[in-house]
């Protein structure tokens, strides 16, 4: 199954690699040069350049009741690049991530629901590609449905502190709609755009490493969680407000290298952005 996983991970980037290279691309600049001599089937591309100041809000649940909650800034950054052909897009893109948070709460076992009031130390990277199909409206509006895949890895630290070194593993499937419009205010003219959708974990490790106790891995199964972006686009520059989040289950027990068990309860997190972005 370890295997499994691995080659699933491993697939996904060599295929998202494979695909990028092969598209023949040119850039905007040159669009309507191609567009003159009557060649419509080339691929336009862009890239964009952006990041995120955040603010991360796990919760670990026994029922409906959280008994452990993980929250502080973050920090991200990241690059995507769109390319279209005959209004079909691929949009593969990259981040990374960093964050000192504050963890509060009661641990699982083994620590048996010891209270904990510390640090966590954090850090970790996202990537994958969405494909869509652009759909123009009147007055130079667009919306563009798109789905994709993606591959998640962070890992939170609070072993310097006596807890545990979590670090997760996780392949997506997402979905949804974006959409832009020009928008113009007291003769200002600039475009608005907007993004929303859901995304589903498909598969997911939490490997755990505890002092005196060895490691562990659980497999906590995802749910729904819904992502958004809204913002505006004025010479080159993007900014806006999005959120993100993440739905997990609960697993099944397992055991660490010396027998003691373990579990990862349903476990919620809400991440709040500021991104600002720029296009090239």
């Amino acid at each position: 199954m370890r295997l499994a996983n691995i080659g699933l991970r491993l697939g996904m980037i060599a295929l998202l690699i494979s695909f990028t290279a092969a598209l023949p691309c040119t850039s905007r600049a040159d669009e309507e040069l191609y567009r003159a001599v009557g060649d419509d089937s080339l691929t336009t591309e862009s890239s964009q350049a952006w990041g995120r100041l955040e603010y991360f809000d796990w919760h670990e649940y026994d029922g409906s009741v959280s008994k452990a909650k993980n929250a502080g800034p973050r920090i991200s950054v990241g690059v995507a690049r769109s390319y279209n052909r005959d209004d079909v897009t691929f949009t593969p893109r990259v981040g990374a991530m960093v964050g000192y948070t504050s963890y509060q709460g009661t641990l699982s076992p083994p620590y048996n629901n010891t209270p904990i009031d510390t640090y966590s130390k954090s850090f970790g990277f996202d990537v994958g590609a969405d494909v869509g199909a652009v759909y123009h409206l009147p007055s130079e509006a667009t919306i563009e449905p798109f789905a994709g895949l993606g591959w998640n890895w962070w890992r939170t630290d609070t072993a310097s502190w006596g807890g545990p070194r979590e670090t997760w593993d996780s392949v997506y499937a997402r979905g949804g709609a974006r959409g832009s419009a020009i928008l113009k205010v007291r003769e200002i003219e600039f475009r608005g755009y907007g993004e929303v959708g859901l995304k589903l974990p498909l598969s997911t490790e939490n490997s755990i490493k505890v002092a005196d106790h060895g490691k562990g891995t659980l497999k906590p199964e995802g749910d729904l969680s819904p992502f958004a972006e809204a913002g505006i686009v004025r010479n080159r520059w993007r900014l806006g407000l999005a959120y993100d989040s993440w739905r997990f289950r609960n697993s099944d027990p397992a055991q660490l290298s010396d027998g003691t068990p373990i579990t990862q309860r349903k476990s919620h997190a809400d991440i709040f952005a500021f991104t600002a972005g720029y296009a090239f």
